[in-house]
């Protein structure tokens, strides 16, 4: 009976150890999944846009593809995952010797909420421009 107790007593300090680490630490987080987008530039003049991005791989590296529904023009590009965090290069998808090649033209980094939606923040590394971006998770 002593040895059952012991026993009970090591696993409930192993469960309450367990319940304390943070979140981020117990494993890769899947961003995985179609998503309905929605952003805006940050200067005074641009327009909101809407479309919709699927996101694709089992982490850390992911594949990305986001359609605007307002320029009716499809982007391509790669990821990788850290902890909440999710940082894209896409832009324009270019064919050639290799199948495909993405020009990279934005950087996007998203942070997810605890309702899965991700909040972004994007970068055109050619012009500087800059602006907003939500990915939420389609039903």
């Amino acid at each position: 009976m002593r040895s059952i107790c012991l026993t009970m007593s090591c696993l409930t300090a192993i469960v309450g150890v367990a319940s304390q680490v943070p979140a981020q630490d117990i494993g890769p987080r899947q961003f995985s999944g179609d998503y309905v987008m929605e952003g805006r530039g940050l200067a005074p003049q641009d327009a909101a846009y809407r479309g919709s991005c699927s996101v694709r791989g089992d982490g850390p590296a992911y594949q990305v593809s986001c359609f605007n529904d307002d320029t009716r023009h499809t982007y391509a590009g790669r990821g990788l995952s850290l902890g909440e965090t999710l940082s894209i290069f896409i832009g324009d998808e270019l064919r050639g010797d290799h199948n495909s090649l993405l020009t990279g033209e934005y950087l996007v980094v998203y942070r997810r909420q605890a309702n899965g939606v991700l909040n972004g923040t994007w970068l055109h590394a050619q012009s500087g421009a800059a602006g907003v971006e939500t990915l939420t998770p389609m039903p």
